[in-house]
């Protein structure tokens, strides 16, 4: 097994990435930077509820920030991706573009 393989495996070994559903909403945050709930809930097709519990392990790791916001049409929700989040993701893209090559 290849070195970068290997670290691939231990990325998504990790409790927080090993669920294709947070990877992929932290993946939509790296390219977007931030998102409100509803655009997020709407784009990934995660039920409110799994979303929320997803947002929950993700902003405990330290890989996203939530706030509410208040706005004139009420309070939204703003997801955002924090530093340790776009390193995480940065390294990921990395090790994969590694192994194509």
């Amino acid at each position: 097994m290849t070195d970068e393989l290997k670290k691939i495996m231990e990325l998504l070994n990790d409790p927080t990435l090993s669920n294709s559903a947070r990877l992929g909403i932290l993946l939509s945050l790296y390219i977007l930077g931030k998102s409100t709930f509803s655009d997020l809930q709407r784009s990934s097709g995660i039920s409110k509820s799994s979303l929320f519990m997803h947002l929950q392990v993700l902003e405990e790791s330290g890989l996203i920030t939530v706030k509410k916001v208040p706005t004139l049409s009420g309070p939204r929700t703003i997801i955002e991706i924090t530093e340790k989040g776009i390193q995480t993701i940065k390294q990921y893209i990395d090790l994969i573009k590694k192994i194509q090559t």
